[in-house]
């Protein structure tokens, strides 16, 4: 798995219970896919102040917002599990680590 919005909604579904859908039309591109999650965000969730274990934040890259992952609570930390494209599989880092590398936080969200 390498989408993203596919990982995020996956984990709310299997892990969760919630009962994301995303459009039938769903992006196929990297950039089409930030797109699609930038419009479609405030149908889906409501931003929070703070993390919260298992919900969506949404990424920074190069200036706009590109990525979604998923907060994961690991052993006193907040940690981002996502689905990295250019990789190809989903990893997990260290929240503090991939802002200080990668991204910036656009926003913690909680699905509705």
């Amino acid at each position: 798995m390498a989408d993203c919005a596919v990982l995020a909604a996956r984990v709310a579904n299997d892990v969760l219970g919630k009962e994301i859908t995303l459009p039938v039309s769903h992006a196929a591109t990297i950039r089409a896919q930030a797109r699609q999650v930038d419009e479609l965000k405030d149908d889906y969730a409501v931003r929070v102040a703070a993390p919260i274990d298992g919900q969506p934040v949404l990424l920074i890259g190069r200036g706009q917002s590109c990525h979604i992952g998923v907060m994961c609570w690991i052993a006193h930390e907040w940690w981002v599990l996502h689905a990295n494209q250019s990789f190809g599989f989903v990893t997990r880092e260290r929240l503090r680590d991939l802002t200080r590398l990668h991204f910036k936080v656009e926003g913690f969200y909680q699905w509705l």
